[in-house]
This record gives structure tokens, C-alpha cells and sequence, in this order.
């Protein structure tokens, strides 16, 4: 299977990362993390050249990775800076090193060409640390699916009636129309319930007597970090940003990092504009969303091991499935695009060599 490699993805949250490596499969590639002594992460290929121990397996020594099996120690940037009983350090001693960075508590990592990383791609759209937000985080989540099925149930407002009826869903929403956009890379998928009650967690924060006109608004940034703009307010307050920010309102994040063609690191977290900075109420919006998200996993795995088994039925696509199918089309068109640009650089590079 193929991903999109030049982009930013989360690789652990920053409390996984302490003293000791930390070992996790990214784009299917064995990575290890580690803090040089100033605290600053790292991040090399999980294999040491020399008979290939993983690396997460050995000690941080100073602002090195030293082998657990010979002592080989290497350098944040991957090159071999010591290897025991000898002075002579093989130039191939070295191990490939991933660029990495902090941002909103998580540590993330480009895993594309070097050459390419851009701290500017980072994903910004989101009031993270701005006034009149409270932030709660969800658990480390590893979920045996192919990142692509997250990414569909993430465009999907229509499952929310069906899977999260006591925390997200009402039945007052199932026969409401969504639409679909897409600019660039990024997708929308929106809906709005009007005149009906609010979903269950809100109703838990809210001030409403009766009915409300509640919205959701599912953005996909490629190629995989989703964002739920979610929320209620008084019927008939309008579709406006400010309209919304009056409400009650959340913003629920998800970043999803292929592991291997049919597993995926799931982190997630929510944003919201109500009763900031009161831990219970963090508590119980992040229980309730563990709660969400596990049933969630529970359906998307059986997806999964489902479609391992040979086709008895045509499988056939419904009109709530236009956001997956552009998805799907937006991440063959970029990895396409990532393919032709490696070949072109090759055959540069091979033409270089034999002009020389």
C-alpha cells in the first residue's frame, strides 16, 4: 500500500516521549523517537546497520541513540558518532534520521523527502491556546483498520444516528440532507438538524428548554487529520461563524498516522467554547468521547477483517458517500503526484552521475 509521505503526521503524543526510545511503526517503517538532553525529539529509522537490533531496544546517552547490542551510538541527525573497540567509523555506519517537531502537545514527523519539510505545513486551524477555549485530550488509541475507513467514518455525519445514539446522535437526524465541498485538498461535509433536540453531550452543557438548531461540520485536511465543528444554539440564531461561536460549541480533532496498510494510530482531542477550565466537565466530555470512539473501533475493525473475506455482495456507494469517494480520489492524486516527482528526481540525478 502507498501513503502520502511529504506531509506532516502525529507521531506520539509529548508525555510518550521520556527517558528511555520509543518505539512505533509509521507509514509501515520502524521509527524510533528519543529526547536529546536538552529535551528536544528525535526521531531514525528503528534498525541498527549493524545487525540490524532495533535501535528502541538501546539507551539515550547525552544527545545520542546507543545500540543495546554493541554500543554503536548515533546522533539526532543519524550518523554514527562512536563504535566500540575501533577509531574508524564505516561511512555506511549511519542510520536514515526523520525531521521532527512540537506542536500542540504532539510530536510530530515528516517521514517524505527531507529536502521538502516545511515547518510551515503544519496544521493550524484550530483556536488552540486562544482565549475562550478549554482543551481535553483523549488516550493513545491503536485501531486495527486501515487509516482510509477512519478518515470515511469521519466524513460521515449519517453514522452518528446509528452507532452513537446515548453520546452524539438523534433520530431526528436521520433523513437530513448533507452536502459536500471540496477546495483543494481539503473536504467538507456539512449538516444542519434544525428545530430538534440537541445530541445528548451537548444537552448535558447546554441552557435549552426545547429545541435547538444544531450543526456539524466535518473538514478532512489531506492526508489525514479530521476536524468535527460541532455544536447547538437557540433556533433560528442563523449559519454564521459568530452565530455559531454564540452557541455551544466543540471542535473534536482527530489525527490519524498509518501504521501498516490495516492499522492506524489514532490521537484525538476536543476543543470547546463552555465552561473553561473546569476539569469535571473535562472529565466527562473526554469519557463520553471514549465511550463514542469505541464504538467507533468496534465497527470500523470489523469492516476491516470483513473486507479480508471474499466478496459475496457488490459493494455499492450512496449519496452520504461523496466526501469518501473525493477522499479517496484527493490521496491517489497526491500520491501519484509523489511517485512522478520521485521519478523525475531520479533520472536527474542518474543524468547528473553519467555527465560526470
Amino acid at each position: 500500500m502507498s501513503f502520502v509521505r511529504n506531509a506532516w503526521y502525529v507521531g506520539a503524543w509529548r508525555d510518550e516521549l521520556g527517558t528511555k526510545p520509543f518505539a512505533r511503526r509509521i507509514l509501515d517503517v520502524p521509527v524510533v523517537f528519543f529526547r536529546r538532553a536538552d529535551g528536544r525529539p528525535a526521531a531514525l529509522v528503528d534498525q541498527c546497520p549493524h545487525r540490524l537490533l532495533p535501535l528502541s531496544r538501546g539507551t539515550v546517552v547525552g544527545d545520542t541513540l546507543q545500540c543495546g547490542y554493541h554500543g554503536m551510538c548515533f546522533s539526532a541527525e543519524g550518523q554514527c558518532t562512536r563504535v566500540p573497540a575501533q577509531t574508524h567509523i564505516p561511512p555506511d555506519a549511519n542510520v536514515r534520521a526523520f525531521p521532527v517537531i512540537e506542536h500542540w502537545g504532539m510530536v510530530w514527523i515528516w517521514m517524505g523527502d527531507p529536502r521538502l519539510t516545511d515547518p510551515a505545513r503544519l496544521f493550524q486551524g484550530l483556536p488552540w491556546g486562544k482565549p475562550g477555549w478549554t482543551l481535553n485530550t483523549g488516550p493513545y488509541t491503536h485501531v486495527k483498520a486501515d487509516y482510509r475507513l477512519l478518515v470515511e467514518n469521519l466524513l460521515d455525519p449519517v453514522h452518528v444516528t446509528y452507532v452513537h445514539q446515548s453520546t452524539l446522535g438523534t433520530s431526528a437526524m436521520a433523513d437530513i440532507p448533507i452536502e459536500t465541498s471540496q477546495d483543494g485538498d481539503t473536504i467538507l461535509v456539512t449538516r444542519w438538524t434544525r428545530n430538534s433536540p440537541a445530541a445528548p453531550i451537548l444537552q448535558r452543557f447546554g441552557r435549552w428548554p426545547g429545541n435547538v438548531d444544531r450543526w456539524q461540520y466535518y473538514w478532512w485536511h489531506a492526508p489525514s487529520i479530521n476536524v468535527v465543528d460541532f455544536g447547538a444554539h437557540d433556533v433560528g440564531s442563523g449559519d454564521s461563524e459568530a452565530a455559531r461561536q454564540a452557541g455551544v460549541r466543540m471542535f473534536s480533532n482527530h489525527f490519524l498516522t498509518p501504521e501498516t496498510a490495516t492499522t492506524t494510530h489514532y490521537f484525538w482531542c476536543q476543543l470547546r467554547n463552555f465552561a473553561p477550565d473546569d476539569e469535571a466537565v473535562s472529565r466527562e466530555i473526554t469519557e463520553q468521547f471514549v465511550m463514542a470512539f469505541d464504538e467507533d473501533k468496534e465497527i470500523l475493525e470489523a469492516v476491516q477483517q470483513a473486507s479480508a473475506e471474499p466478496l459475496v455482495v457488490r459493494p455499492v456507494q450512496l449519496g452520504i458517500d461523496a466526501g469518501a469517494v473525493r477522499m479517496h480520489r484527493t490521496l491517489d492524486r497526491l500520491i501519484a503526484a509523489e511517485s512522478t516527482a520521485s521519478d523525475e528526481s531520479t533520472l536527474a540525478s542518474h543524468g547528473q552521475a553519467t555527465a560526470h
